[in-house]
């Protein structure tokens, strides 16, 4: 069990090691079980609770029906040690026995039930929490997850780079082909955002409105220009509107580097300054700061 939590937490959550031996490890843990109490006097051990740890270790990874599996299979391998180790049920052990059975299936029941119940309210935290961190229509994480995330960025890197970034001339997209046309083009652009840039190495988010923010884990101009490029390249590639009225969109952006020392809401201003003069230069442009 130790070499299973230690393997757990050193892998990734979402790697396949770490799936692989959430299953595995309450196979080994079964088997160690088996051979401890063999060799520490059979049922009889004072080791045998740690069936009951067994059990719990099976409803945490394999949920309930995980937990009846391993109920199951904790009898077997205990009327195993019976015959094998304690030659047999004798009349006076039988309350004993019971006990154990009784007590097994109790813990296996309710421990499956209570870990499948605050599985279920985990999950639903889960979903309420990102309904709340996320913009409902592009799928991008929304203001307030980017108030938290410059904040953390902050603390973490003395330097990166920020671009404030919105949809040229969008109200006339709006006005002309109106407000489901206008939010199929947010929808894209959120969907060209999370495509073009690696969590790796960045994150947007949808500042509010047309308006778009990107958080760039870089210190560097190139990096940033470079996923800037592409993504402008690959925006310029999309095309809304019917068949017989098709039409583009094209983005202005303000970029700058986090200078020592600047606060965010300072940070802020300053990017945004610098998307007000890409729109007063004739917009579809990056200007730098």
């Amino acid at each position: 069990m130790g070499v299973t939590e230690y393997i757990l937490h050193r892998s990734p959550i979402n790697s396949a090691l770490y799936r692989y031996m959430t299953r595995l490890g309450v196979v080994m843990d079964y088997v160690a079980f088996i051979m401890i109490i063999s060799l520490t006097g059979g049922t009889k051990s004072p080791l045998q609770p740690i069936s009951y740890l067994i059990l719990l270790h099976a409803s945490l990874y394999w949920s309930f029906t995980g937990a009846m599996v391993a109920t199951y299979m904790v009898l077997i391998g205990y009327i195993g040690v019976v015959f094998v180790v304690d030659g047999g049920f004798m009349a006076a052990d039988l309350p004993r026995h019971l006990f154990n059975f009784a007590f097994t299936v109790m813990i296996g029941v309710i421990g499956g039930i209570i870990v499948a119940r605050e599985r279920k309210h985990f999950v639903e935290k889960g979903i309420f929490e990102n309904l709340a961190k996320k913009d409902y229509l592009t799928g991008l994480y929304n203001h307030r997850s980017f108030q938290e995330q410059i904040r953390e960025t902050i603390t973490q890197r003395k330097h990166f780079t920020l671009v404030m970034c919105d949809i040229d001339y969008f109200k006339k997209i709006n006005d002309r082909y109106g407000h489901q046309v206008g939010d199929a083009v947010l929808i894209a652009i959120g969907h060209l955002l999370e495509t073009v840039i690696p969590e790796d190495q960045g994150r947007a988010f949808r500042y509010g409105g047309e308006e778009f923010t990107i958080i760039l884990f870089t210190p560097d101009r190139q990096p940033a220009i470079a996923l800037l490029q592409r993504f402008i390249a690959e925006l310029k590639k999309l095309e809304f509107g019917s068949d017989d009225d098709k039409f583009g969109v094209s983005m202005s952006f303000g970029a700058t580097v986090r200078k020592k020392d600047q606060k965010s809401e300072e940070l802020v201003a300053a990017a945004d300054m610098l998307l007000y003069a890409a729109k007063e230069q004739g917009r579809d442009r990056v200007v730098w700061g």
